[in-house]
């Protein structure tokens, strides 16, 4: 009489985990094994029945209504599968449940060699071919609307890299798909994607692109299968072993320093892609089909199904590499030094406010004598502006950024595919700035140019006002003198505008320069904004939306700095959303004259305002 195979894997944990159990119990059935998927509850130690726990450092730590010594007990019923890589606690615990099972399995040779180091005595479960994963079919002929896509979880690693390779990827067809992990991705949601919906975005995407999560060069084998499988041809970072696979042949491997170049320039190649995406697909099929591949395996656990458990002491319960401090959580009342550095820093924030208040009171008086307006703007305007229509008025706001400002102009200038206007801001600035405008409209004739020179300091809020009323454009985007924006932002931002007439603005994705990494990489999400505000200020708004809200924040607070902030939430809190684009779209500057260094000096006040603004917003349920 054949035994019964239970495949385990929790529904609590991270979905990819059901979704190798669900492989694993698909290729068991076709070799005529009863399979049972899911089953419910612990594993039991029974004659005659193979449990299978996939990934059992979710599986077993994720059943807080058992004991240790249930928990234990129903790994030594087991046979653990382990996912997870060497140098994680993750890995750690696999290895603590696995000890006292019957046996020890892993997807990985990487995890398999650290586990025999460790005296577990773990054999290699090699994942392959399954018609379950194909969408593909090898119809290398096909269409792909993708041309470069990643899938990850947000670390800073991998923003760093994304970031520092925006100049090498804005121009592709790209979709990051980066999530952030605060705890198990259980289900979809928002875009992250799982099962067959993954499945058919791959085999619409011309290149994976993969950045391991941390500095340890594990082959992320299950991320690899799934591409060759669906077409889509892999450019990783180098590891340490990638086989059965050869780098070369069936997948493209470089160090990080020229994966976003290589990558780039793959996109242009569609016959070598072609070729290896071939070659790989091929291969997994002949030599790699998962049923063939665990026969062996399953006839061994078959025979040791009706055997006693092995009885093992089970190796030493790992600590967490980095226990949770609760000093550090947010929302958490700050005490004894925390708090008096808070203190402190909210002095400075104050004080540094009431300078500016003064400047701004003292340099409109002045102009209050000089024009009779405390509000008067000198006005330039190109040749090309009195006819022009445009779809988008791009705004700049710039105050003492002359450094910067040419550098951003010379980006919106160079916008592709969309009729645009500028309209230039400068708040009275003190470093030639306003001639320096001056000469750039005389410059550009030919381009849809208004400059609005202050002469007084006005602040973000009322500059940013003053230039929506002076942009003719339906749609606005903003963009601080600082930064700048890639040639083809602007008309995607447009695009997903268009194609969501009930968001209010819509986002992309920024590098940033100075300090690596990514701005506004996860697309709109309430929960998420309510604990800070991931969204810059450089994004695409409706004209509509700016009048309806009553525009940018201008009371006497203490949000100064942080009223884009504050208009993402005013559109959260009236039922609005903004639109995502998964790409690249331009660049952040990290400096020491940044104003952001002046607002991020007292982040607790600010937030108690936005609470007393906003109570209805779900602020007990941000993560």
């Amino acid at each position: 009489m054949r035994p019964v195979f239970h495949v385990y894997a929790t529904r609590r944990g991270n979905i990819f985990m059901l979704e190798i159990a669900e492989l694993l119990a698909a290729a068991i059935s076709d070799l005529g094994f009863e399979t049972v998927l899911p089953t419910e509850g612990l594993p039991e130690d029974r004659a005659g029945v193979v449990n299978l726990v996939v990934a059992p450092h979710e599986f077993f730590t994720l059943h807080p209504e058992s004991t240790p010594a249930e928990l234990l007990a129903a790994a030594a019923a087991s046979t653990c599968v382990g996912v997870e890589q060497p140098g994680t606690y993750w890995f750690d615990l696999t290895v603590h449940f696995a000890s006292v099972g019957r046996s020890a399995l892993d997807i990985s040779h990487f995890a398999v060699e650290e586990s025999i180091l460790r005296g577990l005595d773990a054999e290699h479960l090699q994942l392959g071919w399954h018609p379950s994963w194909d969408h593909f079919g090898g119809d290398v002929e096909a269409s792909r609307s993708r041309d470069l896509l990643f899938l990850g979880s947000m670390t800073d690693r991998r923003a760093q890299f994304l970031g520092d390779a925006a100049p090498l990827l804005w121009d592709l067809r790209a979709d990051l798909r980066l999530f952030e992990y605060p705890r198990p991705m259980s289900q979809p949601r928002g875009r992250f994607l799982a099962g067959a919906a993954k499945r058919d975005l791959l085999a619409d995407s011309r290149v994976l692109l993969n950045v391991h999560r941390n500095e340890v060069p594990y082959f992320e084998w299950v991320r690899a299968l799934e591409a060759v499988c669906n077409g889509c041809l892999l450019v990783t970072e180098s590891s340490s072993d990638y086989g059965p696979l050869e780098a070369g042949k069936h997948l493209v491997a470089t160090p990080l320093e020229t994966l976003g170049a290589l990558a780039a320039s793959l996109v242009l190649d569609e016959s070598l892609r072609r070729e290896i995406v071939t070659e790989a697909y091929d291969f997994v099929r002949r030599e790699l089909a998962l049923t063939e591949l665990i026969a062996p395996i399953c006839e061994k656990l078959a025979a040791e199904a009706y055997l006693p458990s092995p009885g093992r002491r089970a190796f030493a319960l790992p600590r967490p590499r980095h226990p949770h401090d609760p000093a550090s959580a947010p929302g958490e009342l700050i005490s004894g030094v925390r708090a008096t550095d808070a203190r402190v820093r909210a002095r400075i924030k104050e004080l540094l406010d009431s300078e500016t208040e003064l400047s701004q009171a003292l340099e409109g008086l002045e102009a209050r004598l000089r024009y009779g307006d405390a509000h008067h703007r000198e006005v330039l305007t190109s040749p090309a502006w009195e006819d022009f229509e445009p779809e988008v008025s791009v705004l700049v706001t710039s105050y003492n950024y002359a450094s910067f400002l040419v550098d951003a102009l010379g980006s919106v200038l160079s916008s592709e595919d969309v009729a645009v206007e500028l309209v230039v801001y400068d708040d009275h600035s003190s470093d030639g700035s306003a001639e320096l405008l001056r000469g750039f409209v005389e410059e550009h004739p030919w381009f849809p140019v208004k400059a609005l020179l202050a002469s007084a300091n006005a602040g973000v809020g009322p500059a940013r006002n003053a230039g929506f009323e002076a942009a003719r454009a339906e749609q606005v985007f903003v963009l601080d003198a600082d930064n700048y924006v890639y040639p083809n932002a602007i008309r995607k931002l447009l695009d997903a505008l268009r194609a969501d007439p009930t968001a209010a603005f819509s986002f992309g994705m920024i590098g940033r320069l100075g300090l690596p990494g990514l701005l506004s990489h996860i697309p709109w999400d309430v929960g998420r904004l309510l604990e800070n505000n991931y969204i810059d200020a450089m994004a695409l708004l409706r004209r509509s939306v700016w009048e309806r809200l009553g525009g940018y924040d201008t009371a006497e607070s203490s949000l100064k700095g942080w009223e884009d902030y504050e208009l993402w939430l005013r559109i959260a809190a009236t039922g609005g959303h903004g639109a995502f684009v998964p790409q690249l779209v331009g660049a952040y500057r990290v400096h020491g004259s940044s104003r952001q260094q002046t607002v991020d000096l007292d982040t607790v006040s600010l937030h108690a305002e936005l609470r007393d603004r906003y109570p209805y917003l779900p602020w007990a349920h941000a993560r």
